[in-house]
């Protein structure tokens, strides 16, 4: 294995998961970036790791877990002092003339763990097994959320005003 080559495949996807799963194209960069900085560190305090593409989808999962929490964490806080900018900033505004702020923003309607698996199979580029593993479910299970998950953003795109059936996990919730 080389370094450089497994960095040359895995950047790409690695960047569509993360600005897929944090719907902020800053925040998803910064995070591939340091996943990536922590596999390069890696590789070479330790040698390369079994699976460096388990290892940066592991990696990646669980700091832009960290850092969504931050942001909601912050953004009251931020709001009651004054320190967030009430419109959006100019990245925002161009982003949302565009496709990708549409698809992203039908993308977070998704619910959580059918869009994390959609991101890993679809942005992240993963195989069903090695994605399951990431998730910590078996193959079927995730078969069944990436197939929930693009029908369900399938009639997002489609149709603005399409609501999803309840289910049974959605009535727990709620």
């Amino acid at each position: 294995m080389d370094l450089e080559a497994t960095l040359f495949d895995l950047t790409p996807r690695l960047l569509r998961y993360c600005v897929g799963r944090a719907a902020d194209p800053t925040l998803g960069e910064e995070i591939a970036q340091e996943t990536l900085t922590a596999l390069v560190a890696r590789w070479r305090r330790h040698g390369p790791p079994e699976s460096p593409e388990a290892f940066v989808f592991v990696v990646a999962r669980r700091r832009l877990g960290r850092a969504l929490f931050r942001r909601r964490l912050l953004e009251p806080l931020e709001a009651l002092f004054g320190a967030a900018d009430a419109g959006p900033d100019p990245e925002r505004r161009t982003l949302a003339r565009g496709d990708l702020a549409r698809s992203l923003e039908k993308l977070a309607e998704l619910p959580a763990l059918d869009r994390e698996a959609l991101l890993l199979v679809a942005g992240g580029e993963l195989s069903t097994a090695r994605a399951a593993e990431v998730l910590g479910i078996s193959k079927s299970a995730l078969k069944m959320r990436v197939h929930r998950a693009r029908k369900h953003l399938q009639a997002l795109l489609e149709d603005p005003s399409w609501q999803p059936p309840k289910t049974i996990a959605a009535t727990r919730t709620a």
